[in-house]
């Protein structure tokens, strides 16, 4: 039997005058973000699960999550559980919430195994901010990619049932020894991290756009709602930079400008909270130049097609007008597809060639390899250009 494996991708944004290891942080619950979710499609196996509730009117996944973070004993702070009015609030409070930003679903189908490969990825921020002033304190994003096998193509309401799952009883790891869930993870960050007050520097993914040559390999529901597409872009290239290079950021949200919002919805309510962002001091820019598929070699038992990515990147403090680096970027991946496949998912090869560069990228801002350099950006120019943002990010820290 094949084993399902899980993949906890977090980081920290990590501002500089703590708060008082006495301070009180009142526990509001899940919610949704509001920035860029149609419920219908950002998260529609997700929503749905939030109607089926206890007898005390409790949804599964708020109970879940009730769960793993009364098992956490954070060091500079201490959660109280008695907000009991979300909509009036207290007068002096940081509250704290999980929120999920959105969610998809990946398959593809193996015909020598006659097996469905299947990837279900959630992006989870736990937020913490003024509930007077609603301006942000805090955010510590996760990620959650869970691959697992099926031997028939799975329904909509199949891959609920799974989701269901994880949210609840959770679903066994890698090393099979024991149940996770979406929330396992929550107890370990909430243990871990410090909560601070203001921000020394502050950076974050500023903007994201999508060229010509890459419009035509963006599936349709994503072309419909480019912004939704941007934010899981910026948080791909902001969840693998803050983990391999430890500095803070701020979440992204379009049109990053002083004033920027986030909103905000809670499960058991319809009130959307507009949460006010600090604006970085240092803005990353990702422009998204296209992508590109080659068949290299045709036989009758297999193909191999080789799926390339093509990015800029940019990072740079517009305070100063000081430009770190401003580089294209491009990271290929190659495949062996048995000849009888016909329908090949494109779009999720494309997503894996950008989420290793990505990761890729970040790995090397510390520690430069040079056939990595060679194969993704070959001039002297971007080896410097590497450097200069390595010294940044030790700034950040």
């Amino acid at each position: 039997m094949k084993k399902v494996i899980f993949y906890f991708i977090f980081f920290l944004i990590l501002p500089t005058q703590i708060i008082a290891s006495e301070k009180k942080v009142f526990y509001a619950g899940f919610s949704f973000s509001g920035n860029y979710i149609d419920k219908s499609s950002g998260i529609k196996y997700t929503d749905p699960l939030t109607n089926i509730k206890n007898e005390n009117g409790v949804d599964i996944i708020s109970l879940s999550l009730l769960k793993s973070v009364k098992k956490a004993n954070p060091n500079s702070f201490k959660i109280d559980y008695n907000f009991a009015d979300i909509e009036k609030g207290l007068e002096e409070s940081v509250v704290m919430a999980v929120v999920l930003d959105h969610e998809d679903f990946f398959t593809e189908y193996e015909p020598i195994t006659k097996t469905y490969l299947n990837n279900i990825q959630m992006f989870f921020q736990i937020i913490f901010y003024d509930f007077k002033s609603r301006k942000l304190i805090a955010a510590i994003p996760y990620d959650v990619s869970m691959p697992f096998f099926t031997k028939k193509e799975l329904s909509e309401n199949e891959i609920r049932e799974y989701i269901k799952t994880f949210y609840t009883k959770g679903l066994k790891s890698m090393d099979g020894d024991k149940n996770i869930n979406a929330f396992s993870m929550v107890e370990e960050i909430l243990n871990s991290f410090i909560l601070k007050e203001k921000y020394k520097f502050r950076a974050g993914v500023t903007k994201v756009s999508f060229e010509e040559k890459s419009l035509p390999f963006i599936p349709e529901r994503f072309k419909k709602n480019q912004n939704y597409l941007k934010n899981v872009f910026a948080q791909l290239f902001s969840s693998r930079l803050s983990l391999h290079n430890d500095i803070a950021l701020v979440p992204y949200t379009e049109g990053m400008a002083v004033g920027a919002k986030m909103k905000q919805q809670f499960v058991n309510s319809d009130k959307i909270y507009d949460i006010e962002l600090p604006k970085p001091d240092f803005n990353i820019e990702i422009s998204v130049r296209g992508f590109k598929k080659v068949l290299a070699k045709k036989s009758d038992v297999n193909n191999i097609f080789f799926w390339a990515t093509f990015i800029n990147l940019n990072i740079f403090q517009p305070e100063l007008n000081k430009v770190f680096m401003n580089n294209n970027l491009k990271n290929v991946i190659q495949k062996s597809i048995p000849a009888q496949i016909e329908n090949i998912n494109d779009w999720y090869k494309f997503y894996i060639a950008t989420y290793e560069l990505f990761d890729e990228c970040s790995l090397n801002i510390k520690n430069l390899n040079k056939d990595w350099i060679k194969k993704t950006n070959d001039s002297d120019g971007f080896s410097k250009d590497m450097q200069t943002v390595n010294k940044l990010m030790e700034k950040l820290k």
